[in-house]
């Protein structure tokens, strides 16, 4: 079991890592890669004028940045997660807002149907904060919660079910 979920941290020193596992180790590059995508993502689907496709669209946004959590929470014990969550969610938001700033210098950033200037940075940034926070928040607990389901399923296998290391 421990090979799905480790419980322990690991000395990377001693093994070589794949880069991309290396890239998902640190949190500012999955963070930072999410708040460029995310806001460009925006920008590009408030920009149709079709509701389903918006709507699509803000689901899609979400899911990517609730795979790129998994992504980089999956590389750490369970214990140490709320704090990964938080230094990703503070580094995304962050790096989001800033493309939001570049967007806004661009006239390409969207406050609703209308395009955003600086004095609706505040608001952006609010609505931003709000959002990200609510998603990485409830997503982390259900996560949470999968993985202990799971390790309580696998634990009661019998011994012969489980997969030798």
């Amino acid at each position: 079991m421990a090979q799905f979920f480790p419980r322990d941290v690991i000395d990377w020193s001693e093994e070589r890592l794949h880069p991309l596992r290396v890239f998902a180790l640190r949190t500012i590059e999955p963070a930072g890669i999410t708040g460029v995508v995310l806001r460009l993502w925006r920008a590009v689907v408030l920009s149709s004028d079709n509701a389903l496709l918006v709507v699509l669209g803000i689901l899609t946004g979400a899911a990517f940045l609730c795979a790129m959590l998994t992504w980089h929470l999956g590389h750490y014990p369970q214990r140490r997660w709320p704090a990964r969550a938080l230094a990703f969610l503070l580094m995304e938001v962050t790096i989001e807002l800033g493309m939001s700033s570049m967007l806004i210098v661009f006239r390409l950033e969207r406050l609703g149907s209308t395009v955003a200037g600086f004095r609706d940075w505040w608001t952006l940034a609010a609505q931003t904060i709000w959002q990200r926070t609510l998603v990485v928040l409830l997503f982390t607990l259900l996560l949470a919660l999968v993985v202990q389901l799971v390790r309580r399923v696998m634990d009661q296998r019998p011994s012969a079910d489980r997969v030798s290391p």
